[in-house]
């Protein structure tokens, strides 16, 4: 079992004697995200999850820890390109801080190499194999010779590398074999470059009874007498290619379309970030790649490694175990329906409020009624869907305007809308095109949207429209209703499957009125006027979360009860962060439930004592913002301020983004959110991990262990009940204290 990640000695950061000293006060961004990549790392090391639920933790630390690399540093490298010499918040220099995340992703991609290696012998001793070439049988080597030359040889291209045939382009998280062959009888040598073809599956699954699987490169390697016939070969290996992943948004224009495709074009041809070679490649084709990607230490890490006696390879590491461990997720796709239901987590189907149910699954009699939360994934994304598709049917409803900001391919929301338009009835759709990863997929649904008569906007130039609100008019009777949703995550039925989300309806005026406002702020760029509930950033947002934790220092200062429950993603920003300092000097107590990157540092005497801070890795991704003040009364209390909203408290949220975040003022969905949600999550124990003042984390243990998901699966929610209300709830309040 390989040893639980921590920062090492040299990517620590460590507490200075004075706290007063401002690098003292907070925690590195870069290695506090490593953090969070290790804790869900330790999940595929956790005996309690099945098999194939902890290669799927494996797999997730993979891919995050890659886009961890093309995005977070890419833009460090940045930086140091551009001889950037202001240090971080956390007193690091550009190039410093680079060093520590390199000492530290090292360490994690061994510990996934190790964590691969147990669960791969684990696999065995269930049935599952992923076999290489000397383990084969006669009819499984005839079985993929006929598969190769069938899928595989068809779309796949060799590439002589010489003086004549330069090195093609890769494109970010490639894999490739290289070769160097040598023709029989002579001394001439030459080197071959063969691109794993994406349009094939990585992993091949084998006939028989026995569940075997080969790799796509394994396939290759049985192919080499027929793609290099009276060749030796001398030498082969592995590599993949990660590039940097910001879009070459350089010039600001009016045409966000324009810009975005521009942008996408250079993004295809940037600059590679990080290298990873097989550690049995013979070093002379690791130096020949190295090379021809341009990948080798550039003078300043060479410079900063000789000053430092330290060797740095930021963009070139060697891995021992499989490359691309993300694609893994395919072997489980292939058998997580086969015989082997006790190796995954038990099928899990999500609820439907019976409020719906009590109104004939009419969505706006049962949102008329009062406010509905919807709770996802424990409660199903398809409230959402028969909303949107009951509101395109419905002769009587007038105009849907929503945001998008990642949704499917096939997305049934696009689909509702475009029926929508057909009819005739007025359709607005802003489409933020700079969704990282899913801009193309957010230029093809615009063009769709706008094909059939929806009007689709682009949001605000230098502002990411972050949000996630929804507004259909409806004429009812003599008079228009507003029926608003607005929800903590994204609009995509997929994410809401393994994403903890808020989805919350209402038909409150006021807060119609306020999502017109955000509707007409997003297609005019004017800002808002007259907003009476609605807090949107980046004109208020930042001014309100101030204001109320104002508001709860100087509750603590007069003697009041004063406290803050906050759930997030992230927390970042310094300002913010100084301002929760003063908060827990002051003596309010204050709950933080940060999932991945936390700046602040908890715990610190004289500093944070009043803060706690704490991160839930499970079978779901934590993905809900909620912020509750307790407003001069102990929480939970129906009179503690409570609010949801689409932001964490990053920098870019506050100053940079479109987001919202808005009151939650119904008495059932208010109980709901705090007495179930929120003491829940503060009560976990099974999943939790309590962030330590020097920015390591410590699993919580319990001798009564508690899942906050796993109640969430199991007890109904207080504003889904409907006829069912005076069925027994179990309340959160009632559940063993942490």
């Amino acid at each position: 079992m390989p040893e639980p990640f921590s920062i090492n000695k040299q990517a620590r950061d460590t507490l200075p004697e004075q706290t007063e000293c401002r690098a003292g006060r907070f925690l590195n961004r870069e290695l506090s995200d490593l953090n969070f990549i290790s804790r869900v790392l330790e999940e595929s090391n956790n005996l309690v999850h099945p098999i194939l639920e902890r290669l799927r933790f494996l797999s997730i630390s993979a891919e995050v820890l890659d886009q961890f690399y093309t995005v977070r540093v890419a833009k460090m490298r940045h930086k140091i390109a551009s001889q950037v010499s202001t240090p971080t918040v956390d007193g690091l220099m550009p190039i410093e801080e680079l060093d520590r995340v390199d000492c530290s992703a090292n360490e994690l991609m061994t510990l996934q190499d190790a964590s691969w290696l147990n669960i791969r012998h684990e696999l065995e001793r269930n049935g599952i194999d992923l076999v290489g070439h000397y383990r084969l049988t006669d009819a499984e080597t005839e079985f993929l010779d006929a598969h190769f030359l069938q899928h595989v040889y068809p779309v796949l291209s060799l590439f002589t590398i010489d003086l004549e045939h330069p090195f093609p382009f890769i494109a970010s998280g490639g894999i490739c074999i290289v070769i160097e062959i040598q023709r029989k009888n002579t001394v001439d040598a030459s080197k071959i470059l063969i691109q794993l073809p994406s349009s094939v599956p990585r992993f091949i699954r084998l006939p028989g009874n026995k569940v075997r699987f080969a790799s796509l490169e394994t396939m290759i390697y049985l192919s080499w007498d027929f793609l290099f016939p009276g060749h030796a070969i001398l030498g082969s290996g592995l590599f993949q290619i990660l590039r940097d992943n910001q879009l070459a948004l350089d010039e600001r224009t009016d045409d966000l379309m324009g810009m975005i495709e521009s942008g996408l074009k250079r993004r295809s041809r940037a600059n590679g970030i990080r290298l990873k070679v097989n550690s049995g490649m013979p070093e002379n084709l690791r130096i020949f790649i190295a090379q021809q990607l341009k990948m080798l230490s550039d003078d300043e890490m060479l410079a900063y490694s000789e000053a430092n006696n330290s060797i740095v390879e930021s963009k070139y590491i060697a891995v021992s175990g499989l490359l691309g461990l993300a694609d893994t997720t395919q072997i489980i796709a292939d058998i997580i329906c086969d015989r082997f239901p006790a190796l995954s987590f038990s099928p899990y189907l999500p609820r439907v409020p019976n409020r719906l149910t009590d109104f004939s699954n009419n969505c706006f009699n049962a949102i008329k009624e009062k406010d509905l939360l919807v709770h996802w994934p424990f409660e199903s994304f398809n409230v959402l869907l028969h909303f949107l598709d009951q509101a395109a049917a419905d002769d009587n409803v007038l105009s849907i305007k929503q945001t998008l900001y990642r949704t499917s391919d096939d997305s049934p929301i696009v689909e509702a809308l475009e029926r929508a338009a057909e009819a005739g009835k007025s359709v607005t759709v802003v489409v933020e095109l700079s969704a990282r990863d899913n801009e193309r997929s957010n230029i093809h649904l615009s063009r769709r949207l706008e094909a059939l008569g929806a009007q689709v906007i682009y949001g605000i130039a230098g502002l990411k429209v972050h949000c996630k609100a929804t507004s259909v008019v409806r004429r009812e009777g003599t008079s228009t209703t507003i029926y608003s949703h607005f929800s903590t995550g994204n609009y995509h039925p997929g994410n809401a499957r393994l994403y903890t989300d808020l989805s919350f309806f209402t038909c409150a005026p006021v807060i119609g009125r306020d999502n017109i406002a955000l509707f007409n702020y997003l297609s005019s760029g004017v800002n808002p006027h007259g907003v009476k509930k609605l807090v949107i950033a980046p004109s208020g947002l930042r001014q309100q979360v101030i204001s109320l934790i104002e508001k709860e220092i100087s509750l603590a200062k007069s003697g009041e009860p004063a406290s803050m429950w906050i759930k997030l993603n992230s927390i970042t920003d310094p300002a913010v962060i100084d301002l929760l300092y003063e908060a827990s000097t002051a003596g309010v107590k204050i709950e933080l439930i940060v999932r991945r990157q936390c700046r602040l540092r908890p715990g610190v005497p004289g500093l944070s004592d009043n803060i706690r801070v704490k991160s839930i890795v499970g079978r779901f991704l934590e993905h809900s913002r909620i912020y509750c003040f307790g407003a001069g009364v102990a929480m939970p209390s129906p009179k503690a301020k409570v609010f949801i909203g689409s932001a964490d408290w990053m920098e870019r949220n506050f100053d940079d983004r479109v987001e919202i975040m808005l009151p939650i003022e119904d008495p059932t969905v208010h109980k709901q959110i705090l007495e179930q949600v929120m003491v829940a999550n503060i009560k976990d124990t099974r999943q939790s991990w309590l962030l330590l003042p020097d920015g390591d984390y410590k699993k919580i243990t319990s001798s009564q262990p508690f899942s906050s998901q796993e109640y969430f699966m199991d007890t109904l929610s207080h504003s889904g009940l409907g006829s069912r209300r005076n069925k027994v709830v179990i309340s959160a309040l009632e559940l063993p204290s942490k």
